[in-house]
């Protein structure tokens, strides 16, 4: 594999408000008011190939980052890596208290992202034979759930039932994040949590997002591998490609070298922001505790969509998606995101948030293009969204003004290009 581009130097870019209002306007995902909810068929095509691939519009990503800041946001940074390098932009600090700027070779937790690796190791597995998609879980966690239904395909398509005890956990946003902050569970007290609450579905008949989905990828990995997960991220990932600054340290609490600060924005409005940088991260463990860098989750989704780490079948399989609202732009996979931007380039990935920081990591189906980009606060969606805009701005390029589709046209005939709010990975407040 390739290692690399050497980092480019990073600049502090400043923007107007009324820039910055201008642009995020611009780099919206476009949704349509009129469109049908997309069919719950599952889909895998890939997009066709363009007859060009737009550059990205730099200035564009900055006014993502910028924004993300005015919505919040001590700071922001994105990586975008396509057929000509890399390019590096940061905005705001990473430390509040040392004033030290955003750095795109820090390290920072990725959140859910954690769930594509955890899923890539599964998939792995079932490659190996060890382990069938549509087979109950309770075939390899003798009786683990109450309902033999459940298939692994169900815990990586999210669609299980299982509740998200990460509700009642932050119900309350800032006690709950203290209640847990230096707390070990193990997996079977996380399983419980959501066991106690009612199941949100039947089996396989609907998408709901719950953490608790892959807490159970987590024990099905450890008991079919005999070991931690955190050495089948090592073994199967991380070190052959070479990512040498990502890692999974539950429960140690710390992010080891030049790392990125989180800050949670409490419930009461104007309240202080909290340092939520040390944590065992241990109420989310395989849903979510693995800590990387820019460069790192790059690498890792290009390798994804090229085929260097499943075998084409299995990677087949994790891009076959259904849609996961009526918007006909965002779908799930197997523990994979796939979002249908307004230029019509398909992306794959994953979206993070854990107590002080939001994530997205994507890549383009062929692998030749991937961005990753962080803002460092949380429990603020509106950050979160302006952080999505990146992804627009860095796949479909500096905006044109195209003739009016069926996904771009409201109902009067005028663009709409209202943003769609970000993705929960977690429950939110503001």
């Amino acid at each position: 594999m390739p290692m690399p581009l050497p980092l480019s130097s990073h600049r502090r870019l400043t923007a107007s408000a009324a820039l910055i209002a201008a642009l995020a306007g611009v780099l919206a995902p476009a949704t349509s008011a009129s469109a049908a909810p997309t069919s719950a068929a599952p889909t895998s095509e890939a997009p066709a190939a363009p007859a060009r691939t737009p550059a990205p519009d730099m200035a564009g990503v900055v006014a993502a980052l910028e924004s993300a800041m005015a919505n919040g946001a001590p700071g922001a940074m994105a990586r975008y890596l396509g057929p000509d390098g890399a390019r590096e932009r940061a905005v705001g600090v990473r430390d509040r208290r040392s004033g030290a700027v955003m750095d795109t070779r820090a390290r920072f937790r990725i959140g859910s992202v954690t769930k594509t690796f955890s899923s890539v190791v599964l998939l792995q597995l079932v490659e190996e034979g060890r382990l069938t998609l549509d087979a109950p879980v309770n075939t390899y966690l003798e009786g683990l759930l109450p309902d033999d239904r459940i298939t692994v395909r169900h815990l990586l398509t999210h669609r299980s039932g299982l509740a998200d005890y990460t509700n009642a956990m932050f119900e309350r946003t800032v006690p709950g994040f203290e209640a847990v902050r230096n707390r070990v569970f193990s997996y079977q007290e996380l399983v419980d949590l959501s066991l106690a609450e009612p199941r949100t579905t039947e089996p396989g008949a609907a998408y709901a997002y719950s953490n608790a989905n892959f807490v159970v990828v987590g024990m099905l990995i450890e008991k079919l591998t005999g070991r931690p997960v955190a050495d089948a991220y090592q073994r199967r990932i991380i070190k052959p490609l070479r990512l040498d600054a990502t890692a999974y340290v539950h429960p140690d609490t710390r992010i080891r070298g030049t790392h990125v600060r989180g800050y949670l924005h409490p419930d009461e409005a104007g309240g202080p922001l909290v340092d939520s940088t040390e944590q065992t991260l241990s109420w989310a463990q395989s849903a979510g505790a693995v800590i990387s860098s820019p460069a790192d989750l790059n690498t890792f989704t290009s390798a994804l969509m090229r085929g260097r780490l499943l075998s084409p079948a299995r990677l087949e399989e994790m891009t076959t998606v259904m849609p996961t609202d009526a918007t006909g732009t965002r779908f799930y996979g197997l523990g994979l995101r796939r979002y249908d931007l307004t230029c019509g380039t398909q992306v794959y990935g994953h979206t993070g948030t854990v107590q002080g920081y939001y994530t997205y990591a994507f890549s383009t189906r062929d692998g030749r293009r991937s961005l990753s980009a962080l803002a460092n606060t949380s429990n603020h969606g509106a950050a979160n969204t302006a952080l999505g805009n990146t992804l627009e701005a860095a796949f479909c390029g500096k905006k044109q003004s195209p003739a009016p589709t069926a996904r771009s046209t409201a109902p009067d005939g005028t663009l709409d290009h209202a943003p769609l709010p970000a993705e929960r990975d977690l429950p939110e407040r503001h």
